[in-house]
C-alpha cells in the first residue's frame, strides 16, 4: 500500500537533477531548465546562421563582381602601394594597389591570408578592371583565389539552417511539456556519484495508478546535491518528475 501512495512534495527534501528547476517546482517560473537550455541553443544557432549568412552574402557579392570582371574586364599592370598585415588569427590582409586605365586609380583589396606573403610594396601585379567603370577592379590573383569561396560558405550556411528546425522543434516540445505536464513527487531509489557524474534511479506513481521506475544521469555540480547533506539523517530522498505520459517524462 505504501508504494501506491504518492509521497508529498517537500522542496527541502527533493534532490533536483538541475537546481535551476527549483523555481519551476515551486511554480514561481513557467519554464524548466530544459526550456532554458533549448532556448539558448536555438539563439546560439540563429546567431551562427546570421554570421554565416553575412559571410555568404559577401561571398556571393564578391563572386558576382569578380565573374563580371573575368568576362568583360581588361587586364593591366599595377603596382602595390601598401600592405597591412593583421594578426595571424585574421584570415585576410589589406593590399593597396595603383593602376592606370587611364586615368590613374588607387584601390584597396582584401585577400586571403595565405596569399599575403606573395605581395610586397613596389611589386608589379596584374589588375583586372571594368573599362566602363574602372573603379570596379581587383587583383587577378585575388580573383583566382577569392577571400570568400562561395561553395564552402554556402554548404556551411545550409548546414546551420538545417540544424535550426530541430532546435526550434526541441524548444516547442519542451515548452509543451512545461505547459501540459504535471509535477509528480517520486522517491529516490539510489544514487551514485563518480567525481562530477551523478546517476540517479527513481520511481514515481503515474496518475493512472501504475508505478514507473527509471534512471537518469547528470552533473553533481549542476544538481542540488550538497556534500554537507551526508552528515544529516534527513538528507533528500525525494525527486520531482515532470510527467506528461508514460513515454514523456523526465527528472527535474
Amino acid at each position: 500500500m505504501d508504494e501506491l501512495t504518492a509521497p508529498v512534495l517537500d522542496i527541502d527534501r527533493v534532490l533536483l537533477l538541475d537546481r535551476r528547476n527549483q523555481k519551476f517546482v515551486e511554480k514561481t517560473s513557467p519554464i524548466s531548465a530544459r526550456v532554458q537550455d533549448a532556448r539558448q541553443s536555438l539563439e546560439g544557432t540563429a546567431l551562427i546562421l546570421t554570421f554565416v549568412g553575412a559571410v555568404l552574402f559577401l561571398a556571393v557579392s564578391t563572386h558576382v563582381t569578380d565573374s563580371r570582371l573575368t568576362k568583360s574586364g581588361r587586364v593591366t599592370t599595377g603596382v602595390i602601394m601598401g600592405k597591412t598585415n593583421y594578426h595571424q588569427d585574421v584570415s585576410f590582409c589589406n593590399v593597396t594597389y595603383r593602376f592606370s586605365a587611364p586615368p590613374i586609380y588607387q584601390r584597396e583589396a582584401q585577400i586571403r591570408y595565405q596569399l599575403c606573403d606573395s605581395f610586397a610594396v613596389g611589386q608589379t601585379v596584374e589588375v583586372v578592371y571594368d573599362p566602363q567603370q574602372p573603379f570596379h577592379s581587383n587583383l587577378k590573383r585575388s580573383i583566382e583565389t577569392p577571400k570568400y569561396p562561395v561553395w564552402p560558405v554556402g554548404i556551411g550556411f545550409f548546414g546551420v539552417l538545417a540544424a535550426l528546425y530541430p532546435q526550434f522543434s526541441k524548444l516547442r516540445r519542451e515548452r509543451r511539456l512545461c505547459a501540459e505536464g504535471q509535477i509528480i513527487c517520486g522517491s529516490l531509489v539510489s544514487k551514485e556519484i563518480d567525481l562530477d557524474h551523478l546517476t540517479m534511479r527513481y520511481r514515481f506513481r503515474a496518475p493512472a495508478g501504475f508505478t514507473i521506475e527509471s534512471e537518469c544521469e547528470g552533473s553533481v555540480k549542476q544538481s542540488s546535491w550538497s556534500s554537507d547533506w551526508r552528515f544529516f539523517p534527513d538528507k533528500p530522498n525525494l525527486v520531482a518528475v515532470l510527467f506528461l505520459s508514460e513515454v514523456e517524462f523526465y527528472l527535474l
